[in-house]
């Protein structure tokens, strides 16, 4: 496979995944969280991205008569991953805001200020020995 038949091929990898991260984007803005099936497909198509990657590496450099068409679908393989990082962010803000909103709230640590007040108004427990001198007092 020469270089430029594998740049479209990955373009064509990147508008699948464009199809794929509008879909998230929308579910995760309607239900707020994402499923197992979407997250299985995410996997299928970064597993396709990357065996697209390794058929760029193999394909090596560009020909000098491949260059203006090879420019050309490089500068759209760009301007696609430029878009996508985009959506992707956007979506993982929803995601994490749709995670953090669901998630329990938690009382914050006791400061040494609270402790030492909390320890000035509550009365101290009786001694272990205190307590038993008492019960041999019943007997």
């Amino acid at each position: 496979m020469n270089t430029l038949a594998a740049l479209e091929q990955y373009s064509e990898l990147c508008d699948e995944l464009d199809l794929y991260m509008h879909e998230e984007n929308s579910h995760l803005r309607a239900n707020g969280n994402d499923q197992e099936i979407l997250v299985n497909r995410k996997r299928q198509i970064l597993s396709k991205l990357a065996s697209g990657l390794d058929f760029l590496r193999m394909a090596g450099p560009v020909k000098n008569a491949d260059h203006s068409a090879s420019s050309e679908v490089r500068k759209r393989v760009l301007g696609k991953i430029l878009k996508l990082l985009l959506l992707s962010r956007e979506s993982e803000q929803l995601l994490l805001k749709n995670t953090v909103r669901n998630t329990p709230r938690f009382e914050a640590p006791p400061t040494p200020a609270r402790l030492a007040t909390a320890y000035k108004t509550q009365k101290p427990a009786r001694s272990v020995s205190a307590q038993a001198e008492s019960s041999w007092v019943v007997w």
